[in-house]
């Protein structure tokens, strides 16, 4: 691992439209939480993404009424590894909107639900 490289998530995925992810990333978020536990010195940018091409640069949350999406879905993480006991000047969040699509163009929902994740910058080792 080196400082600036990015790292997926799997199966860390959205529900379309929320900052609500799937029960299928648990377990990836937990191993995330055990590493940051066990790496002190470990900071980290959280970088949301969403689906589909919007008029915006970025999508509407649909719990919040904002148009953040990409980032209120990072945020939702770093919540969730506050809550655990990392500290927060260790976790920097961004949203990057659609910017950024692992699958173009998106044909199916599964090409959506690709898109729909938050992706891990190393920034200090």
């Amino acid at each position: 691992m080196k400082v600036k490289d990015t790292f997926s998530l799997p199966d860390v995925n959205f529900i379309g439209g929320r900052h609500v992810w799937l029960p299928s990333g648990n377990s990836n978020l937990l191993r995330l939480l055990k590493i940051l536990k066990e790496n002190p010195s470990l900071e980290v940018e959280l970088q949301g993404h969403i689906c589909c091409d919007y008029d915006n640069f970025d999508g509407e949350d649909a719990d919040l009424g904002t148009f953040n999406l990409s980032w209120t879905r990072a945020n939702a993480i770093k919540e969730f590894l506050l809550k655990q006991g990392i500290e927060s000047t260790r976790i920097k969040v961004s949203g990057l909107g659609h910017l950024n699509p692992v699958i173009y163009p998106e044909i199916t929902e599964s090409d959506r639900m690709k898109n729909r994740r938050v992706e891990l910058v190393l920034l200090n080792k």
